[in-house]
């Protein structure tokens, strides 16, 4: 018949675990026969073991339980606020204009045009921003383009 340590040993109301197994391990000490008396006191430190390693066990559960629950959270608020942002986007897309009139493409260009002339000619320049020959020569020969999309 295999009863159980508990039974044998019964826990008294509001022991500590601790305490318990001091209790039956001192209790076991005074058993006669030294066989017996190591033998009790292995199975009552191994019950004791076996309880730590469960709380350790159910520690870490809890812990990882609550890690993830807090992951999930993290994560559903990060799907939130890219659902907020993806709608934005297409907020946005659906709001460019699908083409750019004659007009503006051609005052884009010359734009550009004039900005490169502009910076080639600040290249030459002296110290300070002193015009120089060359730096005034590519302002005055360098001649706006011909319009490419308008007629002048």
């Amino acid at each position: 018949m295999n009863i159980s340590f508990l039974m044998r040993n019964p826990r008294r109301k509001g022991e500590d675990l601790g305490d318990f197994i001091l209790r039956v391990v001192l209790e076991s000490l005074q058993e006669k026969d030294a066989r017996v008396r190591a033998e009790l006191v292995d199975e009552a430190l191994s019950f004791y073991r076996g309880r730590i390693i469960d709380n350790v066990e159910e520690a870490a559960e809890a812990k990882a339980g609550s890690e993830l629950r807090r992951a999930e959270a993290e994560l559903s608020e990060l799907q939130t606020k890219h659902q907020a942002l993806q709608a934005t986007h297409q907020r946005l897309v659906a709001s460019y204009p699908t083409s750019v009139s004659v007009r503006e493409a051609e005052e884009a260009r010359l734009g550009a045009y004039r900005l490169a002339r502009e910076r080639a000619a600040m290249l030459f320049e002296g110290p300070d921003g002193e015009p120089t020959a060359s730096s005034e020569g590519i302002r005055e020969k360098v001649k706006d383009p011909k319009p490419k999309w308008v007629k002048s």
